[in-house]
């Protein structure tokens, strides 16, 4: 790896890149998609239900924008019950 591919790499990392993680609509029960949102999330139950709404209405969400430290654990979560994702 050289330097400059090593620098790409922690900038990458760097906590000052904001990304979002994407919920996108699923064939799952309504109350599962809210409660394991609330779950991952720790949001309350009306912004847990808009997030649900919004993808399931146009196809995707955003659930939370943040570091990519931050998103990947909220990611897990909602992957526990095969909610599709995306950090980008």
């Amino acid at each position: 790896m050289t330097i400059k591919e090593k620098e790409k790499a922690i900038r990458d990392d760097d906590i000052d890149i904001l990304r979002k993680l994407i919920l996108f609509n699923s064939n799952h029960f309504w109350d599962d998609v809210v409660l394991q949102l609330q779950k991952a999330t720790g949001f309350d139950i009306i912004q847990c239900e808009q997030i649900a709404i919004i993808a399931h209405t146009t196809g995707k969400a955003v659930v939370k924008s943040g570091s990519y430290q931050e998103l990947k654990k909220i990611d897990d979560v909602l992957r526990e019950i095969g909610l599709i994702t995306k950090i980008e």
